[in-house]
C-alpha cells in the first residue's frame, strides 16, 4: 500500500510541479465550455426543445460534461514515448509493480489535484446559473460514481493508445489521435443522443460514451433509475474489456522495445 501511496503523492507533486501545463488545460477547456453555453444558448432561443433537450437540461450537459472531460486531462502517451526513446523505460519495468499500475497510480494523483479544482468550479458555477433546483441527491452519488467509472474507461483507453508508443516516433499524432476520437464519441462536443440515428447507435454501443455522455445522462435526469444502473454497469463491463486488452498489447509492445539511449 505504501508504494501506491507513493506513486499517488509523486503525481500529485509532478501535477503542482507542472502546474502551468495543467493551468493552460483548464483554461482552454473553460473557454471551450463558455463557447459550448453561448451557441447552444443562442440556439434554445430559436428551439425549446431538441431531442428531448431543453434548455435547463442542456445548460447542465454543458457545464458536467467540462467536469468528467477535465479529469485525466493531462494524457501520459508522450512520456510514455519520451521514456522509451530514452531509455528510461527499463527503470519501471525494474520496479516491483507493473508497468501499467505505475502508471495508473501516478495519473491518480495528478488527477486528484485537477479535479478537485475543476469540481469546486462546476459546482459553483452550476449554482449559479441553475441554482439548487432539481438536484436530486441519488443522482449526484450515482453521477460521482459515474465519473470513477468513466475515468476508468478513459484511462484504458490512454493506456491502450500509449502502447502505439512503442512502435512509431510519432507520439504527437498519437495523442491527438485519441483526444480528437475522445472528444468527438464521448459526447464532450454535442451530446449522442442529437447523432443521426445510424451514426448514434455506433457511438452508444462504444466505450467513449461511458466517459461524458453516460454521466452527464445520469445527472440530467435522461436517464430514469433502472437505466442508470444499467449506464453504469455498460460503464463496469467496458472497463473489465478495456483492461484484458490492454493487457493484451502491453505483452506485444514490451517484447519490441527499441531503445534509443540510456
Amino acid at each position: 500500500m505504501r508504494k501506491y501511496l507513493a506513486l499517488i503523492k509523486g503525481g500529485f507533486l509532478e501535477g503542482i510541479a507542472y502546474k502551468e501545463n495543467f493551468l493552460t488545460g483548464l483554461l482552454a477547456n473553460f473557454v471551450q465550455v463558455v463557447v459550448f453555453y453561448y451557441v447552444w444558448k443562442s440556439i434554445f432561443l430559436y428551439h425549446t426543445e431538441i431531442n428531448g433537450y431543453t434548455w435547463e437540461i442542456m445548460k447542465k450537459y454543458v457545464i458536467v460534461s467540462f467536469l468528467c472531460n477535465s479529469t485525466f486531462s493531462f494524457g501520459f502517451e508522450m512520456q510514455t514515448a519520451n521514456s522509451i526513446i530514452s531509455g528510461n523505460i527499463i527503470t519501471d519495468l525494474l520496479k516491483p509493480l507493473s508497468y501499467r499500475s505505475l502508471t495508473f497510480f501516478k495519473a491518480v494523483g495528478t488527477a486528484g489535484m485537477e479535479y478537485l479544482i475543476t469540481f469546486l468550479w462546476c459546482g459553483t458555477f452550476l449554482v449559479m446559473c441553475n441554482g439548487m433546483q432539481n438536484i436530486e441527491v441519488w443522482r449526484v452519488l450515482l453521477l460521482l460514481f459515474s465519473i470513477l467509472l468513466g475515468m476508468g474507461i478513459k484511462f484504458n483507453i490512454q493506456y491502450i493508445f500509449s502502447m502505439f508508443c512503442f512502435y512509431t516516433d510519432n507520439a504527437y499524432g498519437v495523442v491527438k489521435g485519441r483526444e480528437v476520437l475522445t472528444n468527438f464519441c464521448s459526447g464532450a462536443l454535442v451530446p449522442l443522443a442529437l447523432f443521426p440515428g445510424f451514426l448514434q447507435k455506433i457511438v452508444m454501443i462504444m466505450p467513449f460514451s461511458g466517459i461524458v455522455y453516460i454521466p452527464c445522462s445520469i445527472f440530467n435526469g435522461i436517464f430514469c433509475w433502472q437505466k442508470c444502473w444499467e449506464a453504469l454497469l455498460f460503464q463496469s463491463v467496458w472497463n473489465v474489456i478495456l483492461f484484458a486488452f490492454g493487457s493484451i498489447l502491453w505483452k506485444k509492445a514490451s517484447s519490441v522495445i527499441a531503445l534509443y539511449g540510456g
